[in-house]
Order: C-alpha cells, then structure tokens, then sequence
C-alpha cells in the first residue's frame, strides 16, 4: 500500500512538473491526464471508489478532452504561450514556496502541536483536548459505502444546499436562454423560407446583368 502510495504521488508530481514545463501545448493536456489518472489511483487507495470514478469521468473523460481540442483547434504559437507565461513566473514561484514551508511545518512537527494550527481549531479542540485530531474516520464510515456517504451527504445532511445550488443553475440557464433571445431593434430579419425559394440561376443573371 505504502509503495503504491509513493508510486502515485510521486507520479502526480512528475506529471504536474512536465505540465508546466512542456513547450508544446498538446503535450502539456496529455501530460495533465496523466496527472488526473494518478489522483484517481490515490483516490482509490483511499478506498473512495466513486470519486475515484468521477475524477475518471469528468476530469479525464471531459475536461482534458476538451482542452485537447480547444488547443489543437486554435494551434496558438508557442512563442506567445511563453511570452503569456513569463509573468506568472513569480506567482507560481511564491505558491510554490508557501506549499514548500506548509508540507515542512506540517513534517516538523505534529498537527495539534503547530502554533499556526491550533487557533485555527474549533473552540472545544485545544493541544490538551485531540478527539478531533485522533479521531478515526474510516471506521466511523465503515458502514457505509463512498456512494452511499455521498447521497446521505447530498440529500440528507446538506439538502439545503443542494437545493440553492439547482437553483442557481437553473436562473444561469434562464439567463442563457434570455441572452440568445435578445434582438436588436435595428436587426435585419430574414424569412428562410424565402431564401430557400430564390432561383438561384435567375439571381445570377440578373447580377450579371447589372455588372
């Protein structure tokens, strides 16, 4: 398990590494899946099957393949994709270093011990008082499977917000459809039954004609 854990992430940060530094766009969306396919592994020794299969389906499945598409189609110039990303050099540069000074904090010392952590925590969880911190989740969800976690989540727990979030999807594709809907005053109209009826050898004679 733990080899496998290592295999994993060590590939995750190779293939996040090479995303960043392929020249050629193409090879940066192949590279990028393989990035997702070692999260989903992760996913999977985590024993989160379902998301694992998510991670597969939208992100692979999808997302990468539309980028793949969207980069082939606009064929951009790899001078202006470096000159686009020179200056996100410090950006980049300085999350990288917060994340370097994170992992460090978190291997130098323990969780409930770390003075950045612990006012972070809620108010009944101090250095002295670790439920939280030792708390085992997995054999609190045992009885439960990822999916069945997932719908409890969904529509038991959370059903609020469930319901807010459809909401607000279904005023976004109220909003679409009302913004196609919009015409201009001035706009020409054009009877496509009438255009499909115009002879075309009579409208080229006639063009002839007047030329």
């Amino acid at each position: 398990m733990n080899s496998l854990f290592f295999v994993f992430s060590t590939g995750a940060w190779v293939s996040a590494a090479l995303v960043l530094r392929s020249k050629n766009p193409v090879h940066s969306v192949f590279y990028l899946v393989l990035t997702f396919l070692h999260a989903s592994g992760l996913l999977l020794l985590l024993g989160l099957e379902f998301f694992a299969l998510l991670q597969l389906l939208v992100y692979i499945g999808a997302l990468a393949i539309m980028f793949l598409f969207v980069v082939m189609l606009l064929d951009i110039p790899a001078t202006e994709l470096v000159a686009h990303q020179r200056g996100t050099y410090p950006v980049a540069g300085l999350l990288f270093l917060t994340l370097v000074i994170a992992v460090v904090g978190v291997l130098w010392q323990p969780m409930e011990k770390s003075p950045f952590v612990t006012p972070l925590l809620p108010t009944g969880i101090t250095t002295s008082s670790k439920e939280f911190m030792e708390t085992s989740w997995q054999t609190a969800a045992a009885s439960h499977s990822p999916l069945a976690q997932l719908g409890i989540a969904l529509y038991g727990v959370h059903v609020d917000l469930l319901l807010l979030a459809s909401l607000l999807l279904l005023v976004a594709m109220m909003g679409a459809v009302a913004l196609t809907l919009k015409r201009r005053v001035h706009a020409p109209l054009h009877d496509v039954f009438v255009q499909h009826s115009v002879d075309f050898q009579k409208v080229v004679s006639k063009i002839q004609g007047n030329v």
